[in-house]
């Protein structure tokens, strides 16, 4: 259709315009994988570990624990005199424990570990009597000279696992695509290969927050890692109208089942600005002064009574869910490392994969915990 007069403006006629595009492609979070980098990244547990015969599909860690100090009375009431109580557990006792009762401490002078009755003399405190399910703490031992040597509480070992997972993706582009002229590509096939790592990352980050299963597989099925969920079962507590106290309760019963810390902590957006909120007081807070900035700096490290906790942004955390995780019980470890290869061409296009084989590894449940219910 024609007009009366040139062009005038920029809006007459666009169709001849050339479209201004950069030629560099944003691409958001592409190796967004907080908690595989804090832990050491993709092979730190072999350090950690020291695994032999490795590698295998199936990988194992013994574990070994120390003789429980306490035990529970397992029998009706007994005085403040009492001469004998049934425990729960006698083995742990021998000859010349002293324990504590309530208030009140006993010595042992024998320990019948088939009938779980031990022969106690009263030695001191508040005398009281004492309930089924009191605790029984083992607080000193006095053996009587000259007497014979009597055996003590034996640890069995423990054996903890894990099977290895392939984590796969592939690459195919058409032969037209690949040679079409694109901002911001040179090459359409290594463009797609190289976002292919990054997101693999992202698939086993979630994994390891999600994955309370492990399976060795079949010819049919794939071998499934377990996450942190498979591991961390015993020292449990609610996170509900989550507070400092809850927080700091849960690093406690870590540290008081022999947890040493530090411990990494994978949280979402929401509980980060929780544990933020209940640490910005200037009884809790410690910062560094600065004249040109407001606002307060991320929280990278919290000190509790019971020791350092550093809690990780991550977005794939479960939000329900806080773990955490001593540092130096896990690691990743590697089976085969990402490789991207070609694979045979049927047709009009060029294909590969990217293709890896990886494993988790978390031993001593007990030095690490959880908070649950997270609200």
């Amino acid at each position: 259709m024609a007009t009366k007069d040139s062009p005038f403006t920029s809006y007459t006629d666009t169709l001849p315009q050339k479209r201004v595009v950069t030629d560099v492609i944003s691409l958001i979070d592409p190796s967004d994988a907080p908690f595989i980098e804090k832990i050491g990244g993709l092979d730190a547990g072999a350090a950690k570990f020291r695994f032999a015969n490795w590698p295998s599909t199936k990988i194992e860690w013994l574990e070994d624990s120390l003789a429980a100090y306490t035990t529970t009375l397992n029998t009706a009431t007994i005085a403040s005199n009492a001469t004998s109580a049934t425990v729960t557990d006698a083995s742990i006792f021998e000859p010349g424990h002293i324990i504590l009762i309530n208030d009140q401490t006993f010595w042992v002078s024998a320990a019948n570990t088939t009938t779980n009755v031990l022969t106690i003399a009263a030695l001191g405190g508040t005398g009281t009597s004492h309930a089924t399910t009191d605790t029984i703490t083992i607080v000193g031992l006095a053996r009587v000279e000259g007497a014979d040597s009597d055996p003590i509480a034996f640890t069995s070992r423990s054996s903890g696992y894990n099977y290895t997972q392939i984590f796969h993706h592939e690459i195919k582009v058409s032969r037209t695509q690949a040679k079409i002229s694109q901002w911001g590509i040179g090459n359409e096939f290594d463009y797609q290969a190289s976002k292919v790592i990054p997101t693999l990352m992202r698939q086993m980050e979630k994994h390891l927050l999600f994955s309370a299963t492990r399976h060795s597989g079949s010819a049919s099925m794939g071998r499934v890692m377990g996450g942190l969920p498979a591991f961390i079962t015993s020292n449990s507590a609610s996170g509900a109208t989550l507070s400092k106290a809850d927080f700091e309760d849960a690093v406690q019963l870590a540290w008081a089942d022999g947890g040493m810390g530090p411990w990494f902590a994978p949280v979402t957006a929401d509980n980060l600005q929780k544990i933020f909120g209940f640490y910005e007081n200037s009884n809790y807070l410690r910062i560094d002064r600065t004249e040109t900035e407001v606002g307060m700096e991320r929280v990278t490290m919290v000190h509790t009574p019971f020791g350092d906790v550093y809690p990780i942004l991550d977005r794939w955390a479960v939000d329900g869910t806080i773990y955490l995780v001593d540092m130096n019980q896990v690691g990743m470890l590697t089976y085969d490392a990402f490789v991207q290869e070609p694979l045979a061409i049927d047709g009009d296009y060029q294909k590969g994969q990217v293709i890896g084989e990886f494993t988790f590894a978390c031993r001593q449940d007990n030095a690490h915990s959880k908070l649950t219910s997270v609200s």
